[in-house]
């Protein structure tokens, strides 16, 4: 059932390239806090002002985080049980280093007092930058104009910046700026809802040491219970007719106070270089690595880094950007949610990409599956650099994954945390998380639809065969072959995506997809043991593995029981999923959504009712497995009974849609998903914003209305226009080539920018693509 949203009017004007704010209203600065994030996947600046926020309780979230940072939490359980995860992990909001006060004579500038003349916050999305700009008249009459650019470099994960330019406009007299590092945070205490907050209580960061002078000053702190270390420097530049310098040390603070002769009309500049460095083990070189980093910064200077953004993002648009004529909303969404991906995006190989990245603190920050099934495809798409890096941060957490798989009482293999951000389980509920065992062949899909688009043989080998060898052995651990299912394989009490049914007997989409690990796990052993001999036999013995295993991985997978019901001839998600009543949601009261947070799981599990995709979620994944009309008979059976609880649900939907006629559908859940934070439709965007969604919508362009396809080594499009559309053109990497891809009125276009030649299909109909040198 198609859940109503609150669609009015854009809340943002429709720029194809920025995100303006043209008035200031505390109500929604939360809200907008989180829209104007700036990220690298190494360090996230929440849109807070520099100043701070001296309004109303409730109306911001100060916030900066470090991808990977993180202090352990004690899990209570009322009653405990074996196996149960003991200690959880939050990301941390650190250091405050965006601290800038205003003051002209003794008032201190704050958009909550005095009167705002002029008004406007711009997020540029080509060249990543935040811009704000007002003018301001304070409670006893001065006037002032203030325009801040903030940065957070693409190409040094360690440093931002920000601009500070200020200029009396109808007085001369004393103009102070105070630049400052706060060590003084903590994180948002979790409520009612579970997807919110942390249960860290006070300061999470102890300061060790403190430095500070006329042009700068450094903080180094330690968490209480990891014992990481975080250093956190700042450099500061000033122009204009400087007076007077003076230097602030507290016990959680530093700061440097700049005072001026302002003259009307004369602008007065300060520009703030912040780095910050973190450490697991030992701190000694961290401060001066730190003051280092932000020298260096401010000896390049801020126009400089402004280039080097600019350049970076020059090169991300040319492969990532989605053009789309007729629809300047949608356009806007579609960059917003490119860009936020990739600002959210950890790309060392040791970091991954939260639920929220690195907007805010729901979900603590956390990664989960939605990594691997709707985050990389995009970037296998728009740099696949950066999907190697999210799947060698698997195998670096693989050694946690084999201890997992013991403490739950297997004897061995491996099972990938349902939430984590060290590698550890961090769920607490394991009827949704722990059981949720498809994490294993979500893992295991995204190594072979990486390895398809690019060709990596190399990582396939070096990283990704122990991993999809050591997470196969999960299957054989947790099913067995039924003598009364006609001696199939099944898995029995286990959680798939839709999280508004848990432990159930044969999940469809669990089986489907381990029986698609089991058979890719099996060809990736035949292709090593030809193409790299003495790799796979070291990794045989390193991790025990021999011919006798590997034929009962292909004997699993060839007996997979998939649940199927030959009367309504649909795939039933669980052995007993059809046997429920049918929640009756057309009655249940818009106040009572999600369901999650008003109904007890008990009463959720008893019915026929979908929080969101399970069976057409493996029918999407696994398309070319399934006829176009068995997709129809499962779309029009689940659509009715799925609430989109979940943010991860309507582009699925829209996907599916697409593929079997129903267009009209497909683009109504496409719209549910193109601007889901932009025009904050669930009314939860302070929290941070929903990366998978964010995925979703470039899934749903491509995979969607364009059709495209990858399987058995065959690259297909299906197409179509959307009504409302005169064009969309997009980019696809594949094997080593660059195809640009244009559908409009006149039909669909396909040139082969880089590479060699191409056979694709297109509607089944065979073309060849080469480029024009050849």
């Amino acid at each position: 059932m198609k859940r109503k949203q609150n669609k009015g009017q854009p809340i943002y004007p429709p720029h194809e390239w920025e995100i303006v704010e043209e008035q200031f209203l505390p109500v929604y600065n939360l809200r907008n806090e989180t829209i104007f994030t700036l990220g690298n996947g190494y360090l996230g600046l929440r849109g807070n002002f520099e100043e701070g926020d001296a309004g109303l309780a409730g109306t911001s979230v100060e916030g900066t985080y470090i991808n990977g940072f993180y202090e352990t939490v004690e899990l209570k359980y009322p009653e405990i049980a074996y196996g149960y995860p003991e200690t959880s992990q939050t990301m941390l909001n650190v250091t405050n280093g965006k601290v800038i006060k205003l003051y002209l004579e003794d008032e201190e500038f704050q958009m909550f007092s005095g009167e705002l003349l002029t008004y406007q916050r711009r997020l540029d999305l080509r060249n990543g930058v935040l811009h704000r700009d007002l003018v301001w008249r304070s409670p006893a009459g001065r006037e002032v104009k203030v325009a801040i650019t903030r940065l957070v470099s693409f190409t040094n994960k360690h440093v931002a910046a920000i601009a500070y330019e200020v200029t009396p406009l109808n007085f001369s007299g004393k103009v102070r700026l105070f630049s400052a590092l706060d060590g003084d945070v903590q994180n948002l205490q979790a409520g009612t809802d579970p997807r919110v907050g942390s249960h860290l209580t006070g300061r999470a960061l102890e300061v060790l040491a403190q430095n500070v002078n006329d042009e700068g000053g450094a903080l180094l702190q330690q968490t209480k219970k990891t014992g990481f270390y975080l250093a956190c420097a700042m450099r500061n530049q000033v122009e204009g007719p400087l007076t007077q310098v003076q230097t602030e040390r507290l016990p959680l603070k530093v700061g440097v106070s700049y005072e001026f002769a302002g003259e009307a009309g004369q602008a007065i500049r300060l520009y703030k270089y912040l780095a910050y460095v973190t450490a697991k083990d030992g701190a000694s070189d961290l401060c001066p690595k730190a003051e280092s980093l932000a020298w260096q910064a401010g000896k390049a200077g801020f126009t400089r880094l402004q280039q080097d953004q600019q350049d970076y993002l020059a090169a991300f648009w040319a492969q990532a950007d989605i053009e789309i004529k007729g629809d300047p909303l949608v356009q806007q969404g579609l960059r917003f949610n490119a860009f936020h991906l990739l600002q959210a995006v950890g790309k060392d190989g040791v970091t991954n990409i939260g639920a929220k990245g690195l907007t805010g603190e729901g979900y603590e920050g956390h990664y989960f599956w939605d990594t691997e099934i709707y985050m990389i495809p995009f970037f296998i798409n728009s740099n696949p650099a950066i999907s190697k890096a999210l799947l060698t941060y698997r195998y670096h957490t693989l050694d946690q994954a084999r201890k997992r798989a013991l403490a739950i009482g297997l004897t061995r293999g491996a099972l990938y945390p349902w939430r984590t951000i060290g590698g550890d389980e961090c769920s607490a509920f394991f009827p949704a998380g722990t059981a949720q065992y498809h994490i294993n062949a979500d893992i295991a899909y995204a190594i072979q639809k990486y390895v398809e688009f690019t060709g990596d043989r190399e990582f396939l080998f070096t990283y990704g065969a122990e991993i999809l060898f050591e997470t196969a052995r999960l299957w054989l651990e947790i099913g067995a072959f039924n003598p009364r299912k006609d001696n199939r394989f099944c898995i029995n009490v286990v959680t798939g995506p839709d999280e508004y049914t848990a432990l159930v007997d044969n999940n469809f989409y669990t089986n489907l997809m381990a029986r698609e690990h089991l058979k890719y796990a099996v060809q990736t052993a035949a292709w090593m043991e030809a193409e790299a001999s003495a790799e796979y036999q070291n990794l045989c013995a390193k991790i025990g593995l021999d011919a006798e295993e590997i034929a009962l991985w292909r004997r699993v997978a060839e007996h997979m029981y998939l649940p199927y019901d030959p009367g309504l001839k649909i795939y039933a998600q669980d052995d007993t999923f059809l046997d429920k009543p049918v929640w009756d949601l057309a009655t249940t009261p818009p106040e009572k959504f999600p369901l999650l947070l008003h109904y007890h799981p008990l009463l959720i599990y008893r019915a026929q009712v979908c929080k969101q995709p399970d069976v057409l979620l493996a029918l999407f994944l696994l398309s070319a497995q399934f006829t176009t009309a068995e997709k129809k008979r499962n779309y029009d059976y689940y659509e009715r009974i799925t609430t989109h609880d979940s943010s991860l649900s309507p582009s699925i939907f829209s996907i599916v849609a697409s593929e079997i006629g129903y267009h009209d559908k497909a683009y109504d859940y496409f719209t549910s998903t193109v601007r889901l934070d932009l025009d904050d439709y669930n009314g939860n965007t302070k929290d941070g914003l929903h990366m998978a969604c964010m995925a979703g919508s470039w899934l749903c362009v491509v995979y969607g209305f364009a059709g495209m396809r990858a399987a058995n080594g065959v690259l297909s499009f299906a197409p179509y226009l959307p009504e409302a559309w005169q064009e969309y053109r997009f980019n696809v990497a594949y094997q080593g080539r660059i195809i640009h891809v244009v559908v409009n009125k006149e039909g669909t276009s396909y040139q082969l920018r880089e590479g060699e030649s191409l056979v694709i299909f297109h509607h089944q109909e065979k073309r060849v693509l080469t480029t024009k040198c050849e």
